[in-house]
């Protein structure tokens, strides 16, 4: 038996369990969008169930922000279809219409983008990076039931009608805020994105998403579910009302599998150098640990770089685990929550990272090093039974 497992930007492991072995494998070939993108995105808008067409709620003089947010697939080329829409069925100015990503990462899409639109459409709009640093940029939007303010990237906030881009995934995904996820905490400050990042209560955490965007006046939503690497499964464009109605079932029916325990779990992350953080590795790591039997083992298989960012690198202290957990909930950086989770399950399960990091790094921290695809197979073929996903990093249990 023999399955292919997708990792990094174009890496495949061959992975050679025997028939004896009790082997389920998920998500490995995820059915990916198969006809036009363009013509997908305007029947969308212009169909909604419980709301008129979207060009219908936007007027001539009106400034339109298109939000987007982490883990979009095919980003650029979603982001050049909605543009088309834009031009061909409202009034809208291009001069009036403002592109805000969420962070560095995401506005690599940039480049892509300047091969796709033309030259007029790209001197006219405006394309800018949410910097969750600069208290000028924000501005406040309302409180948390705690009373904690809720502060926003001041361009949506300003904007006459939002458009966000959010990536479609299961709501029981580690460090997931529901919804409307992609909205908040990504455009808030950075005091409010590591309190989410600490906290890890989903409840409040969603809450406090959904009240962001209500505040906001988010009428609609593009909502793309991921399928294998970089490619679409579905992508749905609507109201609000009818999307959070509809659109779940679609990333679980794709992305959650049955509970089946194992004594090795094999997890990728596939997709370009910004899917390959500490965060999806986390992610993985948390979906993965939910079918792994206690005292088992877990391997990642990606394409992390390095340098290690500093809570992750705080892993590799001597001192106690509670000592260590508590000061890593001290330590402001966004990395934290992926550590803390880290953290938590290196004590129950034998942790394992294929990756482009410095082997030495990754012992450091608690994990062992894997240099080459045939030590997974040597650990397969010691294993009685092997539970195998791809992209882990975006998969949970039922």
């Amino acid at each position: 038996m023999t399955i292919d497992l997708r990792y990094g930007a174009s890496k495949t492991l061959c992975l050679t369990p025997t028939e004896e072995q009790s082997v389920q494998a998920h998500s490995i070939a995820i059915e990916s969008l198969d006809h036009a993108l363009n013509e997908t995105i305007h029947k969308n808008l212009d169909t909604s169930v419980h709301f008129p067409a979207f060009k219908e709620i936007v007027f001539p003089e009106d400034t339109l922000a298109i939000s987007v947010g982490q883990g979009v697939p095919q980003v650029a080329k979603v982001i050049s279809c909605i543009l088309d829409y834009i031009q061909t069925s409202t009034a809208v100015s291009p001069n009036d219409i403002t592109i805000v990503f969420a962070n560095e990462q995401e506005a690599l899409a940039i480049h892509q983008l300047e091969a796709l639109l033309d030259e007029f459409l790209l001197s006219s709009l405006t394309m800018e990076v949410h910097n969750p640093d600069i208290s000028e940029d924000l501005a406040y939007l309302t409180a948390t039931a705690e009373g904690d303010p809720i502060r926003l990237n001041k361009t949506l906030v300003d904007a006459d009608v939002v458009l966000p881009i959010c990536s479609n995934l299961p709501d029981s995904l580690f460090g997931h805020a529901g919804f409307f996820h992609d909205l908040f905490p990504l455009f808030t400050e950075t005091e409010t994105i590591l309190r989410f990042r600490s906290q890890q209560d989903a409840a409040s955490l969603t809450r406090d998403a959904i009240e962001a965007a209500n505040m906001l006046g988010v009428q609609y939503l593009v909502k793309v579910t991921p399928a294998n690497d970089d490619e679409i499964h579905n992508i749905t464009a609507g109201d609000t009302y009818t999307l959070q109605n509809t659109v779940p079932a679609i990333a679980e029916q794709v992305w959650q599998h049955p509970h089946s325990p194992a004594d090795l779990c094999i997890g990728s992350i596939s997709g370009p150098p910004h899917h390959q953080t500490w965060d999806n590795f986390a992610r993985a790591l948390s979906g993965l640990a939910k079918s792994t039997n206690p005292g088992g083992s877990i391997v990642i298989c990606s394409e992390l770089e390095g340098p290690l960012p500093a809570p992750i690198k705080f892993l590799s202290s001597n001192d106690a685990t509670d000592h260590l957990r508590e000061q890593l909930r001290q330590q402001p950086d966004v990395n934290i929550q992926a550590a803390q989770e880290i953290l938590r399950l290196k004590t129950d399960y034998h942790l394992y990272l294929l990756s482009s990091l410095d082997g030495d790094d990754v012992e450091s921290i608690g994990l062992a090093h894997i240099e080459s695809p045939d030590q997974v197979n040597n650990l397969i073929s010691s294993a009685d039974s092997i539970t195998i996903v791809g992209d882990a990093h975006r998969a949970t249990v039922e």
